[in-house]
């Protein structure tokens, strides 16, 4: 990829503190999200010959833990994710877990919800309108979780959102601009970058394009705000993290099972496409 600086924390000040897990925490997780101060881990343990899969919260600030109950692992045929957020209107936060499993009918999602500060259960939501692409994160936005996904209808690519509040599945409007064929790809996908809905997508030649909502749910409020080239011609999954000082991007990428920071000047921005 072009304009690739290094060091990424140039021009950060603060101090880089570690998380110490108690040993009872140290795991091999299978997820690790983040939002507002608190990490969410899980993690699946096998007591007795029966697999559980086990989460805990940690407050950064007060540096503590804290455990809900567990759920049960799925078959080999499913599959699982999971998403973070929280609400402002009612100031909790929630876990949602999506199990994805083939029907006779074929494929569909259900949901469970684990809200923090209610009765200590998970309640089972009822099944998934759409079908969300079932990636690692989900982007938490405006009270809201959101994953690219698929019309059943149709079968187009969308973006789907899971209000925290409601609890309700919406539809949330792509750039009419954007390589729709390449939103089909498994590296595509949602983020928050500057306080905006962003969707990440991969063009013909593999540049990487970053299509920023600036009114949210407002479709002719995209605009494709950055573009990143190709490093030596390897097309890696990117993750955008954060805006860094002077408009760079913070991005996680992936090559040879290694995952890589680095920061891409903000220069490349092209608001006129």
């Amino acid at each position: 990829m072009s304009n690739v600086k290094e060091p990424w924390n140039k021009g950060l000040t603060g101090t880089v503190k570690s998380i110490n897990l108690p040993l009872e925490y140290r795991k091999k997780f299978t997820g690790v999200l983040y939002c507002r101060g608190v990490l969410f881990f899980s993690y699946v343990e096998v007591k007795d010959q029966v697999e559980k899969h086990k989460f805990f919260l940690y407050y950064i600030h007060a540096a503590t833990f804290v455990r809900f109950p567990s759920r049960p692992t799925m078959t080999n045929k499913s599959k699982l994710t999971f998403g973070f957020g929280f609400h402002h209107e009612t100031n909790e936060y929630k876990v949602v877990r999506i199990v994805e499993q083939e029907q006779p009918m074929g494929l569909e999602q259900h949901i469970e919800v684990f809200t923090l500060g209610r009765q200590p259960m998970w309640m089972i939501n009822r099944k998934n309108p759409f079908l969300l692409r079932m990636q690692h994160y989900a982007a938490s936005f405006n009270g809201a979780l959101h994953w690219l996904g698929q019309d059943k209808q149709n079968g187009s690519t969308i973006i789907v959102s899971f209000d925290l509040e409601s609890e309700e599945f919406q539809q949330i409007p792509i750039p009419d601009n954007c390589d729709k064929s390449g939103l089909d790809q498994q590296d595509c996908h949602v983020v928050v970058l500057g306080g905006c809905l962003c969707v990440v997508d991969y063009d013909e030649f593999d540049r990487i394009d970053i299509w920023s909502m600036k009114i949210y749910d407002a479709k002719e409020s995209w605009i494709k705000e950055y573009t990143v080239e190709p490093l030596d011609g390897l097309r890696a999954p990117i993750r955008p993290l954060c805006l860094l000082p002077n408009r760079n991007i913070l991005i996680e990428f992936q090559h040879l099972h290694e995952c890589f920071y680095v920061y891409f000047d903000g220069s490349l921005q092209d608001k006129n496409s």
